[in-house]
This record gives C-alpha cells, structure tokens and sequence, in this order.
C-alpha cells in the first residue's frame, strides 16, 4: 500500500483490525484494509513510535521536542513531560500499568497512572525498548557514543522495580532495534558498525550478545520483531545512502536469515506482527535513512 508522507513507527491495535500508523508532521493512521484514516493528533511535530496498552487498547505516541500523546480511541491528550528532546521510542510492558518512553541524550521516562518520571540513563541516543516476558525488565537499545564521541554503552537494562537502568554491552556498533523473544531465553539486537559501516544482528541471552552472521555490507538492520506465536523473527533494514543498498525484509528462524522482501528505493523503519494472527506489517519510505530511523 502506498501512502503519503514519511511515515516512522507502527503498532497494531488489540484486536488486529488495523495498525495504527505515525510519521512526520504529526501524521497519525489508522490503516483499515486498503483505506487509511487520518486523525488529528493536534500537533506537527514528527511522531517516531506508537506502543499499543495490552490492557486497554490505549496507545502511547512519541515524537520530537518531547511529544508524547495518549490516544483512546479517536481522541488524543497531550502527556506533558519535563524535556524538549526528541523521543525515539516507547513501549507498554505485558501488563499494560507500565511503559518506558526514550530518546535523544539519555532521555528516559517511566510512565504509569498517567504520570512520567524521569530515570537516568546516560547520555547517549536511545533507540528502542523491549520488556522481557513475565518480568519487570527492559532492554533498551542505543548508540554507542555520546555528545562529542564519548564512548557508551550500547545496550542496557532497565529494572522496573528498581528504577535502575544497567549497562549490558559496548563497543562501535550502533543498536537500533531490539526485540525479546515471546520465551523470554532470549532477544534479538540490530544495528550497524560505525567504524566499518557493516550491519549487525546480534542474539542476547541475558548476559552477552553473540553476532549473526549475514551478508552485512551496507546493510543496516534497524527494527526487529519476533513473532508471538512461533520461533520467527521479521528484520528489516535501511541504508545509509541511497544506491548502496536495498530495504529488505528478512526472517530468522533461530538458525537461518531468509530474504522475504527487497526493493532498491524504498528503506524500512519500523515492523510489527499482529497479536494473535500471522500477519506482518512494515513501514519503509524513499526517506528513510539508517540514522534516523
């Protein structure tokens, strides 16, 4: 389907009849069948991420200068949170009472009974968020240097509990994407070397991270979402540059990285599979460049 704009981030709503859709200039979707709907979501700031509540089918939206929007049903309330930096990504843990929203510059808030308090974390770019299963922790994934080159973790963990966030992994690589398998063993991590601008997929079981290896010349990894009901993970990818590399959809299996999807002009951002079936959604625009994904 062909829809207008630069579109970022997507999340299917909980009964999987549509997902739900945000981009650039405040573009919020919902994509029913062949026909998308346009909401007003009241700003033009560009939205980033869309995390779906479990529980009650709300959805938390995040985008820059510190836009964070609740959306219940058609209509929005604006979350005020004490920061003007743009926000990356957000995510509802399995119970619904909790979510994480990150972004630019360490910023992290936890969010709960309609409130955001701020947590450290650094001061790098963080990218994505994945709540391990049937616990109060989170991976959060992230760039590896802060400010001027300061070097940074690039992985951490985040206790619920606690309020903690931890440092997992280092090095040059810059993880985008992160995703937990529905087991719980372990989580997938994506992103790409900045030193030799080679993609990278990584498996994390808990204590370390273990490369994938693929055909990884430009080709940068940069969301990634295991299927709920089997062992299947859907990657997408985006390019630094556009003639250097495709948009590509690919499936792991655990052993195996299986090209579904390519196309030399269009470069993804975001990917999601229903909750209960077995349909996959990807978002990809001529627009999309792997550091700003």
């Amino acid at each position: 389907m062909n829809l207008q704009g630069h579109l970022r981030g997507l999340a299917w709503e909980l009964q999987d009849r549509f997902p739900i859709i945000v981009g650039n200039g405040g573009r919020v979707l919902k994509v029913q069948g062949e026909r998308p709907i346009s909401l007003d979501s009241g700003t033009h700031h560009n939205l980033r991420a869309v995390s779906v509540n479990p529980r009650d089918g709300t959805a938390l939206i995040v985008g820059n200068a510190g836009t964070v929007l609740l959306l219940d049903g058609e209509r929005f309330k604006k979350i005020p949170v004490p920061t003007l930096e743009n926000l990356r990504t957000v995510a509802w843990n399995h119970d619904g009472y909790v979510a994480l929203l990150a972004g630019n510059n360490g910023t992290l808030f936890k969010f709960s009974r309609g409130q955001a308090v701020m947590v450290d974390a650094g001061k790098a770019n963080l990218r994505d968020i994945s709540w391990r299963p049937k616990t109060s922790s989170a991976l959060i994934s992230s760039n590896c240097f802060a400010e001027e080159f300061i070097p940074s973790p690039n992985l951490f963990t985040y206790d619920a509990d606690t309020n903690i966030v931890g440092a997992m992994n280092e090095g040059h690589l810059d993880l985008i994407g992160v995703d937990w398998k529905q087991t719980g063993e372990s989580a997938l991590v994506v992103g790409y070397d900045v030193v030799w601008h080679t993609g990278f997929i990584g498996s994390y079981n808990g204590t370390t991270v273990s490369p994938v290896s693929f055909e990884n010349n430009h080709v940068y990894p940069v969301a990634v979402a295991w299927k709920p009901s089997a062992d299947v993970a859907a990657i997408v990818t985006a390019t630094g540059q556009v003639g250097m590399a495709k948009g590509t959809v690919f499936f792991w299996n655990g052993n195996s990285l299986n090209l579904i999807f390519s196309a030399p002009d269009f470069f993804f951002s975001d990917v999601a599979w229903t909750w209960k079936s077995n349909i996959l959604a990807a978002i990809a625009s001529t627009e999309t460049k792997t550091f700003n994904a």
